[in-house]
């Protein structure tokens, strides 16, 4: 098919139209860093950023490449930013040309690739292939820009086969990079070298997280290890009744952790205190090796340091976009701890080992210690990711005249006075009361377990517990696929279970008995109304979620409809066509069925995750989460032509100036934020002066 007639059909999925573009807004508290934090920002910033290749390569084979033919085709050949005007100028491009092609740049480099990181489903451009070349030709890097169009154009454009729009099981045809080669790696494949891994485990250290998967040819496997250090070792097993083969090869991404690891040494000799500089020698001792204990190991040192100015993390760390939810995405970030707004929960973080137990799992299923984390807002100034996750960035922003869809009118006032009230209450039950509560039921490498296995049971069965994890296994690694989702699934849950908590809610200062009951439900209609927009994220063809959070939301609506809780009610017209639709929440059943209904949730989410029952959690999962059938048709096509473009973050950087550097960044080396106009163009200039390429 050709690409102009592809472009044409725009029931595929283009870019966004005008995506709105925010700011971090952390100008001002930048300024108020002394010049040693501002020195460590940076340093650690640059880090986070030298991985940003492994990032494209870990979602697809093309990633890097497109990369640098849009950041070639707006840059001047010394690498500066193009001339914008001018070029748009000499490629006698129309206003709206312009705007698509540089709209969809931005949207590529904000996401790192040209598939939705919230969303995983692949965009192309607005623009026609020959206005798009027409602009290539301009710029003044048309010479090594050019090769890179005539290779890619076709694959910018391309939407078949279909299964390939969509980030995802390579056996489904969908596109991941994790597993790549001549042939296509199955699951079965995935928890046979898991197996083989955990059998290796005396002798070596690795894990799962920093790994990818080539397939040369049935049984014949190479597991690719990111690290600095290169070697080699083959090993041979048996699969199915005859011989199979590993490599194991230490020395993925070695030129991005090589970057990384130079400037964390940098970074170093800004540190405010031990803890960083120990957690920095944890980072750069993994990157060098690929033994990912040593950046568990760092990471104690991590959360040891409370109350830093300045907060940072870095590694591969989430595992949402393997299929299989088992190897984990790099990413990296800095940011300044809000001190104000984080006093707000130093009382809910103090109170948080008492608070647990009331979680309707029981003791038997709750951690044996909580271990209290210096829970703070954060003001990012830099986050090498493909999209900034909300919990790290409070309150909850909306775009100017965003509508608030699916929310009905007699609900629009009262929704709008606490969305963002609601929505800070939950994520801190969610990322501090959801992610840090339950326990995991394990066995060590002698052979001792961590939970009494004649005296607990299972309150789903009502038998003694059957499973556990074994050394070296994970909720990722056992779960699998709805690992991730899942416990989202329950964080969430948490935070519904808990929002009718009255300690928690007067640590917020919510005492007053009409605003406490407004607040529930507020809280549990934000989460319907998200619910109901997951069906964006859904792949009727594919029978697949395509974002984990959205996929929780979903199910968790799905719960509330079947508990006579929440309703859908749709608007239409005189013939009968599908208009509107609004999420109903019955007030009253919030506040008196609400704790106890999500608490039923909650406890058949726990077990199956703590007794690392597989079967029994993809199966549930699965039917919690499934959309209900006459949410598949009209339904989904509204809210499709409902959907609101994805914020477009335009992150500052951060630059050198100054003579030399010097050990407390007095009188040495000089640190200035840069930012940037809000718009592509803004974008697009951040991403250049990175210089990433």
């Amino acid at each position: 098919m050709r690409t102009e007639a592809v472009i044409a059909c725009r029931s595929i999925d283009p870019s966004d139209l005008d995506p709105p573009y925010c700011s971090l807004n952390v100008g001002e508290s930048f300024k108020q860093l002394t010049d040693k934090e501002k020195l460590y920002t940076h340093y650690v910033g640059l880090a986070s950023w030298a991985g940003a290749s492994i990032i494209q390569s870990q979602w697809t084979p093309e990633a890097q490449n497109l990369y640098k033919f849009l950041a070639l085709t707006f840059s001047n050949d010394d690498g500066s930013c193009v001339d914008f005007s001018k070029l748009k100028k000499d490629a006698k491009s129309s206003d709206d040309d312009w705007n698509y092609a540089t709209s969809y740049t931005a949207q590529v480099l904000g996401n790192l690739v040209n598939y939705k990181s919230f969303g995983f489903s692949k965009f192309i451009p607005r623009i026609k292939a020959p206005e798009f070349e027409a602009i290539v030709l301009a710029s003044p890097n048309a010479t090594t820009a050019r090769p890179l169009w005539d290779q890619l154009k076709d694959y910018i454009y391309s939407v078949e086969p279909e299964a390939k729009m969509l980030i995802g099981d390579p056996n489904k045809g969908h596109v991941t990079n994790y597993y790549f080669g001549t042939e296509c790696t199955t699951e079965k494949d995935v928890t046979t070298i898991q197996d083989q891994i955990q059998k290796l485990a005396e002798h070596h250290q690795i894990d799962v997280l920093n790994t990818r998967v080539e397939k040369h040819a049935e049984k014949k496997f190479t597991l690719h290890i990111a690290s600095v250090d290169e070697s080699e070792e083959d090993i041979t097993f048996e699969m199915d009744g005859s011989q199979a083969s590993l490599k194991i090869k230490f020395g993925d991404f070695k030129p991005e952790l090589s970057k990384s690891i130079k400037a964390l040494q940098k970074a170093r000799d800004y540190a405010a205190n031990v803890h960083q500089e120990s957690a920095i020698d944890g980072y750069i001792k993994s990157f060098q090796t690929g033994d990912i204990q040593q950046h568990k190991d760092g990471s104690i040192h991590w959360v040891k340091d409370i109350g830093p100015v300045v907060e940072s993390y870095i590694g591969f760390i989430e595992t949402y976009v393997d299929p299989w939810g088992a190897r984990a995405e790099w990413e990296g970030f800095t940011a300044i701890v809000n001190k104000e707004l984080s006093s707000k929960y130093e009382t809910l973080v103090h109170r948080a080992s008492q608070l647990i137990t009331c979680l309707p799992w029981g003791k038997d299923f709750e951690v044996d210690e909580f271990r209290k984390p210096d829970f703070t807002a954060l003001e990012v100034v830099s986050f090498c990711t493909g999209g900034i996750p909300a919990g790290i960035n409070i309150p909850l922003l909306r775009a100017p005249n965003e509508e608030v869809t699916f929310v009905h009118q007699d609900d629009l006032d009262l929704y709008n006075k606490w969305d963002s009230k609601a929505f800070e209450l939950q994520v801190a039950n969610h990322e501090l009361l959801g992610h840090g509560s339950g326990k995991l039921f394990t066995q060590d490498s002698d052979g001792n377990l961590n939970f009494d296995k004649d005296k607990v049971r299972n309150p789903l069965t009502g038998e003694p517990i059957t499973s556990w994890y074994l050394p070296g296994q994970t909720p990722g690694s056992v779960l699998g696929s709805v690992s991730s989702s899942m416990e989202e699934c329950r964080a969430e849950a948490v935070a519904l279970y808990l929002v009718s908590n009255r300690e928690i809610l007067s640590i917020f200062n919510y005492v007053d008995e009409e605003e406490i009951k407004d607040i529930q439900y507020i809280t549990f209609l934000l989460m319907c109304r998200a619910g109901l927009r997951a069906l964006e994220f859904y792949d009727p063809k594919a029978k697949k979620h395509l974002q984990a959070h959205m996929q929780a939301r979903m199910g968790i609506t799905n719960h509330l409809i079947k508990n006579g809780i929440a309703s859908v009610v749709k608007e239409r017209d005189e013939q009968g066509s599908l208009i509107n639709a609004y999420v109903k929440v019955n007030r009253d059943a919030v506040l008196n069925q609400g704790r106890e209904v999500m608490g039923k949730l909650l406890v058949e989410l726990q077990v199956l995750k703590a007794t690392a029952d597989a079967k029994g959690a993809k199966t549930f999962y699965t039917s919690l989460t499934d959309p209900m059938p006459e949410w598949d048709n009209e339904l989904r096509q509204l809210v499709l032509l409902k959907k609101l473009p994805r914020k477009l973050f335009v992150q500052p950087n951060t630059l050198i100036e100054g003579p030399g550097p010097s050990s407390t960044g007095q009188g040495g080396e000089k640190v200035v934020l840069k930012e940037y106009e809000l718009n592509a163009q803004g974008m697009i200039e951040s991403y250049i002066d990175r210089r990433l390429i």
